[in-house]
């Protein structure tokens, strides 16, 4: 059984999750800003070929992230190899009050999910870097844009809700 106040601290990790999530979508728009004000109207003195070729890889290197990231999720953001794998994670610093087997548990999990929600956040940021390196390189405005709001898009979509933490909480608390 999970104390209420306990229950608490678990579920008080949303609330880091969203603030790490913010910065996360925050720099999208920085990277925006820097393009705008380093590039501006003068553009980095590169060869054309080799900023063709940059971008191209660039882009591919987006489709990568893409497949990476579903994969990830289906992988490791899924319920089950959240359960199934927490014993390997280290407990947050801010969970380890735990009082019974079953809230070591419940911690354990927290931390794993909260840890992995972060690396998906940085699997999509990529995609905005990618997008930075593009306007940087070439002075691909468009491409950059593309990116940022392919990125914002993402970000949202895997906005870390009450709601989730909450399923995986009730999860164990059914299962333990």
């Amino acid at each position: 059984m999970i104390r209420a106040d306990f229950k608490k601290a678990l579920l008080d990790q949303q609330g880091a999750t969203v603030i790490l999530w913010t910065f996360f979508l925050a720099s999208i728009f920085l990277y925006v800003a820097i393009a705008q004000i380093v590039v501006g109207g003068r553009g980095f003195p590169v060869d054309p070929g080799v900023a063709q070729l940059a971008r191209a890889v660039l882009w591919i290197l987006v489709f990568v992230d893409l497949g990476y990231l579903a994969w990830w999720k289906k992988r490791y953001l899924s319920h089950e190899s959240i359960l199934e794998s927490s014993s390997k994670t280290k407990t947050f610093r801010a969970l380890q009050g735990h009082n019974s087997p079953a809230e070591e548990t419940a911690a354990a999990v927290v931390s794993t999910y909260v840890t992995r929600k972060i690396v998906a956040f940085a699997i999509i940021e990529a995609i905005a870097v990618y997008g930075l390196v593009i306007a940087l390189v070439g002075r691909y405005f468009w491409d950059q844009y593309l990116l940022c709001g392919l990125s914002l898009g993402l970000l949202i979509i895997e906005f870390p809700a009450k709601s989730s933490l909450e399923s995986v909480v009730h999860r164990l608390e059914t299962i333990g």
